[in-house]
């Protein structure tokens, strides 16, 4: 993949999972007040766990799926990009 490609891969990943985050930093207002979602929205991690342990009573699992996904694959995708070419693999 061309480094152009990848970095419109990266950004849709990005937009994609800022999207989900605001989801979830909403309903976290919604549903512990205010100072949470500021606590949440200094602190990303907090919105994401409190997302899981919510997740079925609020009825957001396809959205703490679908960001799960995003989030693993956001971290694993340049670890794949960054490796080994084919091509640059010599046969002895």
């Amino acid at each position: 993949m061309s480094g152009l490609g990848t970095t419109i891969l990266e950004t849709i990943l990005a937009l994609l999972s800022a999207a989900c985050f605001l989801y979830v930093l909403f309903k976290l207002a919604q549903d512990k007040g205010a100072g949470h979602a500021i606590l949440g929205f200094l602190f990303p991690f907090y919105p994401f766990f409190w997302g899981w342990k919510n997740a079925g009573r609020l009825e957001m699992l396809d959205i703490m799926g679908f960001w799960t996904v995003i989030t693993f694959f956001s971290m694993v995708f340049p670890a794949l990009m960054s490796g080994v070419s084919i091509t640059s693999i010599s046969m002895r």
